[in-house]
């Protein structure tokens, strides 16, 4: 039985490409057609349905054409393809991250509002513009210790868990900066909610022990190597969350 062919028609139904878009990737190598019909038209096998498949994942995943051609549908780079897919998927990570600065700056001004003050406008804006610019793949490369890394395992096992953490601490710290140039006094309600969140990041970061909390402190003492971005935020908002904390752990005691 000779094998089924698809028609450019169909393999566009099937895909949810169009017939135009199907002739480009043809004619620049993307998706070659497995041949032509007696009348001169395009057919697509199965063998070339699933690759068809595997092109529009790519695709959605942000991959360009080009990288799909040359570096995504060659067999032979089973290994590169994975280095690939795993760098794309830090890349949509920082998308992620890059929407969540958002998120903070408004939660911020919401919070600072509700409390009867003026959020500061143009310090969020910067932050939200200048923090879309960290690449989370410069904290994937990040030349941390063997015990740095045997710590960060134990309590954020997976890259998700390190990456809430690392969200985590940016949102509050977003909160912090725009709540001490607001004006939030540390008694507050707002600023002792976000000592409290910060001491319950802390705590799952490091399970409450104070030697696993150097690991941190160490990457916080190389400041230098952190993103521009990054290290302008933790320096606005280090003041006020250094004072915050103290006033709230005496509180406590």
């Amino acid at each position: 039985m000779s094998e089924k062919q698809y028609s450019t028609g169909e393999a566009a139904k099937i895909s949810g490409l169009t017939i135009r878009t199907l002739q480009h990737y043809d004619n620049i190598g993307v998706l070659p057609a497995s041949g032509r019909t007696e009348g001169g038209r395009r057919y697509y096998t199965e063998k070339d349905m699933v690759k068809l498949e595997h092109v529009v994942f790519c695709r959605g995943l942000g991959f360009s054409l080009e990288q799909i051609k040359t570096r995504l549908m060659d067999e032979s780079l089973s290994g590169n393809v994975i280095e690939l897919l795993e760098n794309q998927k830090l890349a949509l990570y920082t998308h992620i991250s890059s929407i969540q600065n958002s998120v903070a700056a408004i939660e911020a001004s919401q919070e600072i509002i509700a409390a009867g003050a003026t959020p500061p406008w143009m310090t969020l804006a910067t932050f939200m513009q200048s923090l879309g610019t960290v690449d989370l793949v410069e904290w994937a490369s990040y030349g941390f210790s063997k015990e740095q890394l045997d710590v960060f395992a134990l309590h954020l096992p997976t890259w998700e868990d390190a990456l809430d953490f690392y969200n985590t601490w940016k949102r509050l710290s977003v909160k912090a900066a725009a709540f001490h140039e607001a004006g939030v006094g540390i008694s507050e309600s707002i600023a002792q909610k976000l000592a409290h969140d910060w001491i319950a990041m802390v705590q799952k970061a490091t399970g409450g022990n104070a030697e696993h909390r150097e690991a941190y402190l160490a990457v916080d003492r190389q400041r230098e190597m952190w993103s521009p971005a990054e290290r302008a935020l933790i320096e606005r908002a280090d003041p006020y969350i250094n004072e915050l904390i103290e006033a709230y752990e005496a509180l406590g005691d």
